[in-house]
């Protein structure tokens, strides 16, 4: 199969680095970086999975009676809110009747499960306490250690005198206002982290690390200045030899091994949706829903009480609670419309040192409920601003004075005018027969100022129209609302700028995260787009491909997998971006060598 290309920018100067594609290109040499909000994925170009740890780390003290600090798994301050009981039913009740009016295999109507049966049972069930004792057990801290990484630190004892953080919240850097949350903290987080799986799993020491390249992916929604300092973390704290950025959904096409798909990324606590055609991310067609896996674990406990979950001690503002209720979420739950009735089971709760307690309980279709809430994100109970994003216009960098921006601010009137025009006449004869959305004129005047870019900016359409454009309002408009899943990506779809590639999006999607990773999302995301799309498409279309395991593989390891692909690539010669050239360039040589649109 012939895969797809990388994005081609436009031509500069590679005097200083035509060294780098003299080079041959070992996987060995590669260390291939993906960072989650939860769980961080790296290993060598070669290997055949990743190594797999939780992102996070403990960090001891720096004096005594210092109060604890520690990131929440799953709890959020978006469901502080006085509406959140009745949000919370308007979504269990759409997700109740979606699942009535869907037939099962046979025909016939599914039959629901009842709560207060379901109560009956489980509010008389007793803890049994077993004569095991639990394998789980709290780190060790004796000897002081400064700070603990991945699993180590998850189990690190409350009373030990350790801040738990998490460098990434929902694909951002994790800023707040308590203890360690600044930008610099979270860089020297990831430095920490990555420097000890490094050097302890890869069996690669830091000091050696000058012979070897970093391939970083990140989400297709970014922070320019992040990314600047992911890259000075890379090449200049961990001292990388050369490093080069790529973007998720391009990755994952890459890992499905197809060339065009709309790819769906549902993480443990984003969601998003991309548009990749021949290996280019549409920019109009990103967004990104800040709901995942984490919000199915809340809503599953909360579903979980309505029918007496013995475990009434039960909390997620505790860790260890919160990593069982994912477990039982992972073993339990499911989107198989024929898999129904009541299940019974018996859940084992582990607490370090102490003996396994058991509860036997009787589970309905909180099973198949939880997993809903992706497409009725109302059953999450969460509100707030900028729970929906879209690619924002480049603001400009001041590290970066000659970007789009200052050649958008230097142009003349008449040059501006001429291009515009120029423009729309371009996007009147590509869409005789389709309106043109606001987004789309958008990308036509972009276009006519660089025909590689697809970035826009605030001081291009003052300095035309003196004012804001309609396409801006819209785009402003557009974050306010929070999407379902399957609305997500019609939404996404839509975007794009022509009815061929519409085409190609419905005809392919690639699910990755392991968010979606249930029994039956397969043919319960098919369903839910085939009966939304517009009905010409459902004509036009030959074949309808949802992809949630490709080539077999867990949907959690196929971005990893397609960058390991990528970076060996005859094209990745020209883009590896080494030490010195971004200590002496920095932003600007990120803006020429990154294979996509800066």
């Amino acid at each position: 199969m012939i895969m797809p290309p990388t994005a081609v920018k436009r031509p500069f100067n590679q005097t200083q680095s035509s060294d780098i594609v003299s080079e041959p290109i070992q996987g060995t040499a590669i260390v291939v970086i993906h960072p989650g909000s939860q769980y961080l994925r790296i290993g060598r170009a070669s290997d055949t999975f990743p190594q797999t740890v939780p992102h996070c780390i403990a960090r001891r003290h720096k004096s005594s009676g210092q109060k604890n600090y520690e990131d929440p798994l799953v709890l959020r301050r978006e469901r502080q809110h006085a509406d959140i009981k009745s949000q919370e039913k308007i979504g269990i009740r759409q997700a109740e009747d979606a699942i009535k009016l869907r037939p099962t295999i046979d025909g016939s109507p599914r039959i629901p499960t009842s709560f207060k049966q379901l109560a009956s049972h489980n509010s008389s069930v007793q803890a049994i306490q077993s004569d095991v004792l639990s394998q789980v057990k709290w780190t060790a801290t004796e000897y002081k250690p400064e700070y603990l990484v991945g699993e180590e630190a998850l189990y690190v004892k409350p009373s030990d005198q350790y801040d738990l953080h998490w460098p990434l919240r929902r694909g951002c850097f994790n800023i707040h206002e308590g203890h360690n949350g600044t930008p610099t903290s979270v860089i020297q987080d990831m430095e920490h982290i990555w420097g000890h799986v490094i050097s302890n799993l890869l069996d690669i020491p830091l000091k050696d690390l000058r012979h070897y390249r970093a391939v970083l992916l990140i989400p297709d929604i970014y922070n320019r200045d992040d990314v600047s300092k992911l890259m000075t973390l890379l090449l200049e704290r961990l001292g990388f030899g050369a490093a080069i950025f790529h973007q998720e959904s391009v990755c994952a096409i890459f890992g499905a091994g197809v060339p065009s798909a709309c790819v769906v990324d549902v993480g443990a606590q984003k969601t998003s949706v991309c548009c990749v055609d021949d290996g280019l991310s549409q920019r109009n067609s990103r967004v990104t829903m800040e709901y995942g896996g984490c919000d199915i674990d809340w809503a599953f406990h909360r579903l979980l009480q309505m029918s007496a979950f013995p475990y009434k001690e039960c909390r997620l503002g505790n860790r260890l609670d919160a990593l069982m209720m994912q477990e039982l979420k992972e073993s339990h739950c499911h989107m198989d419309q024929n898999t129904q009735g009541v299940l019974d089971a018996t859940i084992h709760v582990k607490q370090p040192s102490k003996k396994i307690t058991k509860y036997s309980v009787k589970f309905g279709d909180e099973r198949i409920l939880a997993p809903m809430g992706l497409f009725y994100p109302d059953m999450f109970g969460i509100q707030g601003k900028n729970l929906k994003r879209v690619h924002q216009r480049n603001q400009g960098q001041s590290s970066d004075p000659l970007d789009e921006n200052y050649l958008i601010q230097t142009q003349s009137k008449q040059e501006q005018s001429a291009k515009l025009v120029a423009a729309r006449k371009k996007a009147e004869q590509a869409n005789q027969n389709v309106s043109e959305t606001p987004g789309e004129l958008e990308d036509s005047r972009l276009d006519a100022m660089d025909e590689d870019s697809n970035e826009a900016t605030d001081s291009q359409d003052i300095s035309i129209a003196g004012n804001k454009t309609l396409a801006e309002e819209n785009e402003k408009d557009d974050t306010s609302a929070l999407l379902g899943l399957d609305d997500a990506i019609l939404w996404s779809i839509d975007r794009c700028s022509s009815d061929e590639m519409k085409k190609k999006m419905y005809s392919c999607i690639v699910v990755v995260g392991g968010g979606l990773n249930f029994e039956g999302s397969q043919a319960w995301l098919q369903y839910r787009i085939w009966t939304k799309m517009p009905a010409h498409y459902r004509i036009q279309l030959e074949t309808m491909d949802v992809i949630t395991k490709a080539k077999d593989m867990e949907p959690q390891l196929t971005c990893w997998k397609g960058a390991t692909i990528m970076c060996c690539c005859d094209t990745a010669h020209e883009l590896w971006i080494k030490r010195r050239e971004w200590e002496k360039d920095g932003v600007k040589v990120l803006r020429e060598r990154t294979p996509f649109v800066w």
